[in-house]
């Protein structure tokens, strides 16, 4: 690669937001993680010089799962990722819960790039197409009705939502520099602390509800609340700092 097209991701991003202060995510957009809302993106540092890592207002995967692809064909499951593949001149495509980040061939226009990839992401999103589609149904599981009763004593559940954070929650905030202490669970109320990047991130009820607590209510359907007790005010080093 010519080494002044190593620049040019950076530049176009500099000049974007220098152009745009207004498309920077409001705090209100951002934090709130509304699927209704609209789509607000945020430019993030990659450190591949040919990336593009793009931030959105909202959950796209559960979190701690991922899903990278190396072509138009290995993305079956994802009509985002296909839609992205179809704009030309893309090395992969990676889907991590609220990240998008694509690789840009070498020879590509990356600066045609640098705008018509957030153009797809915003457009598919807008439209409320599904980032991945829906596994198909299992036979003789095409219905299923009726309520789950679950009966366990606060020492049960505190080691079961325990588990949960160690194996899969505190790894996946920890690659932002966060992580979750479990302070308490009573009376099916699960109290939680934040803290690192998590602390005072503007994206934190996007990650507590559409992220934790859903995955929380698979494990542990008699979950009454996810609390965070976090005093978000005293956040020093957000991985997401919110507009003022």
């Amino acid at each position: 690669m010519n080494p002044s097209g190593i620049l040019k991701p950076l530049r176009r991003l500099f000049a974007t937001e220098a152009r745009s202060p207004a498309s920077a995510p409001s705090a209100p957009a951002a934090a709130a993680g509304d699927a209704c809302a609209p789509v607000v993106l945020q430019h993030t540092w990659a450190p591949e010089p040919n990336a593009l890592k793009l931030q959105a207002n909202r959950m796209l995967l559960p979190l701690g799962d991922k899903r990278r692809y190396a072509s138009p064909e290995q993305a079956a499951e994802s009509p985002l990722a296909q839609a992205l593949f179809a704009l030309g001149g893309l090395e992969s495509v990676e889907i991590d819960s609220a990240f998008v980040t694509v690789l840009m061939q070498d020879d590509a226009d990356w600066d045609a790039l640098m705008e018509r990839v957030p153009a797809a992401l915003r457009a598919h999103l807008d439209a409320g197409k599904a980032v991945l589609d829906a596994p198909p149904a299992q036979p003789g599981k095409k219905y299923a009705f009726g309520f789950q009763q679950v009966t366990r004593t606060p020492e049960e559940q505190f080691k079961l939502v325990q588990q949960l954070f160690d194996a899969e929650i505190n790894p996946a905030v920890a690659q932002h520099g966060g992580h979750f202490t479990l302070l308490e669970v009573k009376e099916n109320r699960v109290f939680v602390k934040l803290g690192g990047g998590c602390q005072g991130c503007g994206m934190v009820d996007v990650t507590l509800r559409q992220g934790v607590e859903q995955r929380l209510r698979e494990l542990m359907p008699e979950m009454v609340a996810l609390i965070d007790v976090t005093d978000h005010a005293q956040g020093d080093n957000p991985y997401y700092q919110p507009s003022k």
